[in-house]
């Protein structure tokens, strides 16, 4: 298995060893560019944890299975509206199981952003996203995390646009805006952003929820989504078309569907399962959650994908996300 980095409970691993007799190989990557480059590179893994916005690629090159539903009686359990948001991706709920799911906002430490800015921290992307308050947050490691894709689609939302109907040329000039920020993208491990984050070497950022609840041990952090909007995005399983042991795929996905161990995952990882909250029987395993309210839901959506041109024109100016890191 090929899975994002601190994204299960070890314990679940351990159990479906024992009560299947199936021995787990689990790796992990840290970056998409990574599932990407081992998948073009031909590696061969029985499952892997794909995001949203890789779908539509894997796809169009047939690298996915198209999923026996029969073989996964406990995908019952997901989340239709979860389900709903992955079929605009190329249909792809014939392809993956939803596993987590979660928003992509900015996490800040207050008291350190704010001495610099000399002003509290507004629930803005303007924190990052504007060259002064940019300028003036650099030196205590402010980063647009570590997926240039989703980093250059919030920018774009701050900016009021979209990347429907923006030819290349539009798109192009706001990768070179945001790339002229001068605010750098994290390349390390997701355990050192984490302690950087806890330690106070990292003010503000764009970041995933979990990470930002994993890294909150001091109470010192702050994570919302931005008045202007932000992300949500669904990770999900799937299986390789060259996944040498099909059978045993389908087992472990379906075992990690049970909702028990869905929410023993989902405490781990501080990130929400693909559960169908509508069921109380689900509600029970979950019921320390503070959900998203109506407003913050109003104001998140999907990534869009970037086609080709868009991807060529961006990495002439902003070479973390040019089209050959992805193709």
């Amino acid at each position: 298995m090929l899975n994002w980095a601190n994204y299960v409970d070890p314990g679940v691993l351990q159990d479906f060893e024992r009560d299947t007799g199936i021995k787990v190989d689990y790796s992990e990557f840290h970056s998409a560019a990574e599932l990407d480059t081992a998948l073009a590179a031909g590696q061969r893994f029985d499952v892997i944890v794909p995001s949203d916005f890789q779908l539509d690629q894997l796809i169009d090159q047939q690298r996915l299975v198209e999923l026996d539903l029969n073989r996964l009686p406990n995908r019952s359990q997901v989340s239709s509206e979860l389900l709903a948001r992955i079929t605009a991706r190329s249909r792809a709920d014939r392809f993956v199981a939803p596993y987590m799911w979660g928003t992509v906002g900015l996490v800040v430490n207050e008291e350190l952003a704010s001495r610099l800015l000399q002003k509290p921290v507004a629930n803005s992307w303007s924190v990052l996203f504007d060259p002064a308050s940019a300028n003036k947050l650099k030196s205590c490691g402010a980063t647009l995390g570590s997926v240039p894709e989703q980093a250059l689609s919030l920018f774009l939302n701050y900016k009021g646009r979209s990347l429907q109907n923006q030819n290349a040329r539009v798109v192009q000039k706001a990768a070179h805006e945001l790339d002229a920020l001068d605010l750098p993208l994290w390349t390390g491990s997701f355990s050192s952003f984490i302690a950087d984050l806890a330690e106070g070497r990292i003010c503000a950022a764009i970041t995933w929820n979990g990470i930002a609840a994993t890294a909150n041990t001091k109470g010192n952090l702050r994570y919302s989504i931005p008045q202007e909007g932000g992300l949500v995005f669904i990770d999900s399983f799937a299986i390789p078309r060259n996944a040498p042991n099909q059978a045993a795929a389908y087992r472990f996905i379906d075992y990690m569907l049970r909702p028990a161990n869905a929410a023993r995952n989902a405490k781990a990882t501080h990130f929400t399962p693909s559960l169908d909250l509508e069921q109380p029987s689900n509600q029970k395993l979950l019921s320390e959650r503070t959900p998203l309210s109506s407003d913050e839901k109003r104001r998140l959506f999907l990534p869009e994908r970037f086609s080709t041109e868009q991807r060529q024109a961006i990495g002439k100016v902003w070479p973390p996300l040019s089209s050959a890191a992805h193709e």
